[in-house]
């Protein structure tokens, strides 16, 4: 079986597991030399959510203080209900497992975006196609990186940043996701030695 890596960003209307997701994004690429293969990238319409809305008011006031107007953009550009979001992502995740590959998912923070993608799932009566192997987190290398080359995680990150990239659009996070990623394999690897 190949292994194949993917990114997942989401973005919610709360912090618990059962939260309201309004969009999620995915991306497979390879961890060794940052090529990308296959992406996934659907908002929901929360007016065609089959349950009702989970929110956290501290989720909502965030969204209003870090960016409104992307807020209003994603609240008002889905087609599907969160529910066939997830639906849908769990195909795209089957096929890639179908097609042979040993399915790596990682996530800014595996107790967020995993955690609440398999929770969701399994509300769905849908299985979790991860191998519990296999989950992965962004903030670990990020971390051991940093720490390597004895900078703070803050410079590290602004070295990968790119302002052609919206934050909070998960689609946007995902490819910034994996190109701090990928700078911190190289670093962990040997293969940079600054960031």
């Amino acid at each position: 079986m190949t292994r194949l890596d993917v990114m997942t960003d989401i973005e919610t209307l709360g912090t618990n597991s059962d939260s309201t997701i309004i969009q999620i994004s995915a991306m497979a690429f390879d961890i060794k030399d940052g090529n990308t293969y296959f992406s996934f990238n659907q908002i929901a319409d929360i007016e065609k959510n089959e349950k009702e809305l989970k929110v956290t008011g501290g989720t909502i006031k965030w969204w209003l203080k870090t960016d409104k107007e992307l807020f209003a953009q994603l609240i008002n550009s889905g087609e599907s209900s969160s529910e066939d979001v997830l639906r849908n992502f769990h195909e795209w995740l089957c096929d890639l497992v179908d097609g042979g590959a040993d399915l790596y998912l990682w996530g800014n923070g595996i107790l967020f975006d995993n955690k609440m993608i398999q929770h969701q799932f399994e509300r769905l009566g849908l299985t979790y196609p991860i191998n519990y192997r296999n989950d992965r987190d962004v903030r670990t290398i990020v971390e051991l990186a940093a720490d390597k080359l004895g900078v703070s995680e803050g410079e590290l990150k602004e070295h990968y940043d790119d302002e052609s990239l919206v934050h909070h659009n998960a689609f946007d996070d995902v490819r910034y996701q994996i190109r701090i990623l990928i700078g911190c394999y190289k670093i962990l690897m040997g293969e940079v030695t600054d960031g």
